[in-house]
């Protein structure tokens, strides 16, 4: 027996991004991507070009594996259905079955009769898959079309595929016991078996928590041909058997850089012996959004003037370099692209006068951004006080404020100076001295040159 699927997770639909509408659009057109692949039609959007996708793992396939999060959040919007509909429709409308598992972030609410990935199933747009648990009990029932519901089902014959919804916590129990129940049920059901689940490996990402070592999965070994899993938004495949296709689009900026990824295409001849080439997985990827994020250090800028000359340069940089990269052949990324920029470091003047609002303008006139974002996560120099073993009150207060001055690139050659100034326009303020007079009084210090009294 031979055939080919597809297998994709973690669409996210309705999520509108930095809530840009744009980035709503994006999400859609990841999905839309996925279906072409899989039907083979690439059809012009938008004045967009048709898509193109490496000859050799071109569709149409014989169905689709969706293994969970096709939705962002529970509580969608009739926009974000009719763009699931739409697309699952083209794929019923083919001929080509999707199986799917329910993710995460699409799960009924607790006094909810179904969810919306249980309402495309009553629509007959998907096929999908959960086994009744009670407890340490599995029962795995075959896919009933009437009722729309089942822990298994058969795309094409000598094909059989389990499914299991996300379980949190309990999916290494619940895994543990499909296993067992499979291995009892299997026996020569099916010449090439498929589990499909909204799971993690623990390991794969470094920053999420929750997936199940590899052990725990490798209950499953003897009994499976190829496991289907979401989730995890980064791309992986394991002992050519444990697969994740990655999520089409960036769900955070810091997924930009895991390319390939968006659907995997698996080639199976089952008359193959196990563990001999009984499939063939190809990657593959679906265009998204250009998104990129720079970091720049503050420590050698003396100024907030000397801060925005460098980092006009080191954006003016970077956006060349982007430029770049996105001509070159093959890249599928598109503009206007998302920017965000981290300062970090010790900045050596005052915090307030970084001005964030003029360095986005800087993004904005550099990338011509969808958005364009700037975060702060400077640090303040620090400083040591010297001190006796007993100092007044009033020395003390000179102290610091002359530290503070001196960490200011603008102040520090005169910080003595400054630090006698403020001491002496707070002691006006205390004897209640009009604002006027000590605005004045300060302005007269402001304009004399350095060095002066």
């Amino acid at each position: 027996m031979k055939t080919r699927f597809l297998h994709c997770a973690d669409i996210h639909l309705g999520y509108q991004q930095y809530g840009e509408k744009e980035r709503f659009n994006d999400f859609a057109a990841s999905f839309n991507a996925v279906i072409d692949k899989a039907t083979g039609i690439y059809p012009a959007r938008r004045g967009r070009p048709p898509l193109e996708f490496d000859p050799e793992i071109a569709g149409p396939v014989d169905f689709v594996l969706l293994a969970g999060d096709l939705f962002h959040k529970r509580a969608i919007d009739a926009l974000t259905l009719n763009q699931a509909m739409r697309g699952l429709r083209r794929l019923r409308d083919a001929g080509i079955p999707c199986i799917a598992v329910e993710g995460n972030h699409e799960r009924a609410y607790y006094e909810e009769t179904i969810g919306w990935m249980k309402f495309l199933a009553l629509q007959d747009l998907i096929i999908l898959l959960d086994a009744e648990i009670d407890g340490d009990t599995l029962t795995l029932q075959p896919w009933d079309p009437v009722r729309r519901q089942g822990s298994y089902f058969e795309p094409t014959p000598g094909v059989r595929i389990y499914g299991l919804r996300y379980c949190g916590a309990s999916t290494g129990t619940a895994v543990a016991a499909y296993a067992h129940a499979i291995a009892e049920q299997q026996a020569g059901a099916a010449d090439y078996t498929i589990f499909m689940a909204h799971a993690g490996v623990e390991g794969q990402m470094d920053d999420k928590a929750g997936g199940l070592a590899f052990r725990q999965w490798a209950a499953l070994r003897e009994q499976t041909d190829y496991v289907a899993l979401g989730h995890f938004h980064k791309p992986f495949v394991l002992d050519d058997w444990i697969c994740n296709p990655g999520s089409p689009e960036s769900c955070s900026i810091s997924e930009s850089d895991w390319t390939p990824r968006g659907y995997l295409v698996v080639e199976v001849d089952s008359e193959q012996p196990a563990g001999a080439g009984r499939h063939r997985i190809l990657g593959g990827n679906t265009p998204r959004r250009a998104m990129r994020h720079y970091t720049f250090r503050t420590d050698h800028a003396p100024s907030p003037a000397a801060l925005m000359s460098q980092l006009d340069e080191f954006l003016e940089r970077k956006a060349q370099e982007l430029g770049r990269e996105l001509r070159r052949p093959g890249v599928t990324e598109s503009t206007p692209p998302v920017v965000e920029l981290y300062l970090t470091g010790v900045l050596p003047f005052e915090r307030r006068s970084l001005d964030l609002k003029a360095i986005e303008a800087l993004i904005t006139a550099r990338f011509s951004p969808l958005v364009g974002a700037v975060k702060s996560q400077v640090q303040s120099a620090d400083y040591a006080i010297e001190s006796d073993a007993y100092v007044a009150r009033g020395e003390l207060e000179r102290r610091v404020l002359e530290g503070l001055f001196a960490r200011d690139t603008r102040y520090a050659g005169e910080s003595d100076k400054w630090a006698r100034v403020a001491i002496a326009l707070k002691q006006m303020a205390l004897a209640g001295t009009p604002a006027d007079t000590i605005l004045d009084e300060l302005d007269a210090h402001l304009r004399q040159p350095a060095g002066g009294a």
